[in-house]
């Protein structure tokens, strides 16, 4: 009933779809909402699109894992591995950039009170 979705052309149509739609959901978190956090979740949200993206294009229905195991003895019908090596390098660069940002949201918080973006501006130096 449902085998139309093993369609390489389909699955593909519908990662896209589901990425843009996150990508978009953290737009508008960057875009629309000023507090800080907010806007840190809204990078993360749209971050995590690219990832799902780049991850989901790569790969197609029946691809296994790139892991010689089980018998296996060619490097047939599986993954790239590059693509998942490249996004989990990513990930890992991605989320400790999130940390330093929280951390500076929370300190900055912490020092004038507020978590406003718009209030930013007072930082700088006058001219």
């Amino acid at each position: 009933m449902l085998a139309f979705l093993n369609d390489p052309g389909v699955l593909h149509g519908i990662v896209v779809l589901g990425t843009l739609i996150l990508f978009f959901i953290g737009l508008y978190g960057l875009l629309a909402k000023r507090h800080l956090l907010k806007v840190l979740i809204g990078i993360a949200l749209m971050e995590l699109s690219v990832y799902l993206l780049f991850i989901g294009l790569a790969t197609s229905p029946g691809e296994t894992a790139p892991i010689l195991s089980d018998g296996l003895r060619s490097f047939t019908h599986m993954a790239d591995p590059v693509p998942q090596a490249l996004t989990l390098t990513a990930i890992v660069i991605g989320l400790a950039v999130l940390a330093l940002g929280v951390s500076l949201a929370i300190q900055y918080h912490r020092l004038t009170g507020r978590a406003d973006v718009a209030s930013l501006t007072e930082l700088k130096e006058p001219r």
